[in-house]
């Protein structure tokens, strides 16, 4: 299990980073699902386990390199402009 939610992490984090940093669930979704397909890697309910990998890697959890943004919206924290 720990081997399949690395893999999971590490595919969000590089959809959103080739999004610019922050994007829209309905944006990431496609970006994961065409990365996971080409590699034949193991898709099954896929948006459950991008939503999954994005909130337990945010809020001091996990690695803790995404922020929540917005509704649907997420961002990696390294990429965000400081307010």
């Amino acid at each position: 299990m720990s081997m399949t939610f690395r893999e999971w992490w590490f595919d969000v984090l590089n959809a959103v980073a080739d999004l610019g940093g922050s994007a829209f669930l309905n944006q990431i979704y496609p970006v994961v699902y065409r990365s996971r397909s080409n590699r034949n890697a193991p898709l099954g309910q896929y948006e459950a386990w991008v939503r999954n990998a994005l909130q337990n890697n945010s809020r001091g959890r996990g690695h803790d390199v995404f922020v929540h943004l917005a509704r649907g919206k997420w961002g990696i924290k390294a990429m965000q402009k400081a307010a």
